[in-house]
């Protein structure tokens, strides 16, 4: 074999390493590649669920607000109606008086029970016990009645306490969420970032192979040619 042949095979062998190297990276279907894609996967599969979590919450928050409104308001009830038995007990009142306070206690205690039994979210009562993302929530409430009303405002007490620890807590793990997706996609848009400074990187050292290559492939050839003229 002449020595212009052996240098143009080992040539040849080089460029083509260089080339499957950089094949292997610029192509999706190879090993960096694939964990790349698969890394950028994790983070839109992490960024979607958390994104859906918030979702939730947000929906979850529109119930209790009806809730908290639908309480509030039965509170209001409650504490007219307890004005009113006040009122009526004033030996100065006559029958119709004490008629028209007590049609508006029981005016007021129908109000109650109204809300309680026709409060809905999307066709679903507001009242009861319900978890919303891992926290739970209790707003039960019994039917109410004047002889009842002390165990009444308990449970009236205990179910818009519930609704606002809720509140507090749904605030602060969507917070936590919304900080997560801004994290988890600053970390995605970076790794885009590192994949396509590596096959920049990867494209820059095949120009300084091939200058090195042909470098020697030159410098070789200039030896070949002085031992030719030797063996002249």
């Amino acid at each position: 074999m002449k020595i212009n042949d052996f240098n143009t095979l080992n040539l040849n062998q080089s460029m083509n390493k260089i080339n499957n190297d950089i094949h292997k990276l610029a192509d999706p279907s190879k090993t960096d590649n694939v964990v790349n894609a698969f890394i950028q996967d994790v983070y839109e599969n992490d960024i979607n669920t958390s994104l859906q979590e918030i979702n939730n919450f947000n929906e979850a928050v529109g119930f209790m607000q009806i809730a908290d409104g639908a309480l509030r308001s039965i509170s209001d009830n409650v504490s007219e109606i307890k004005t009113l038995q006040v009122a009526a007990n004033n030996a100065t009142l006559n029958n119709d008086n004490l008629a028209a306070i007590n049609s508006q206690i029981n005016k007021l205690s129908q109000n109650i029970n109204d809300t309680l039994s026709q409060t809905q979210y999307n066709g679903k009562s507001v009242f009861g016990e319900f978890n919303f993302n891992g926290i739970n929530v209790n707003t039960s409430m019994p039917e109410f009645s004047t002889e009842n009303i002390d165990d009444f405002e308990k449970s009236l007490n205990s179910a818009l306490s519930s609704v606002g620890a809720f509140n507090n807590e749904a605030v602060s793990k969507v917070n936590n969420l919304a900080q997560f997706v801004i994290n988890t996609s600053n970390a995605k848009s970076q790794n885009e970032t590192d994949i396509a400074k590596t096959v920049t990187d990867m494209k820059n050292e095949e120009l300084k192979l091939n200058a090195s290559i042909l470098a020697q492939a030159h410098k070789m050839n200039i030896s070949e040619q002085n031992l030719m003229n030797l063996l002249i």
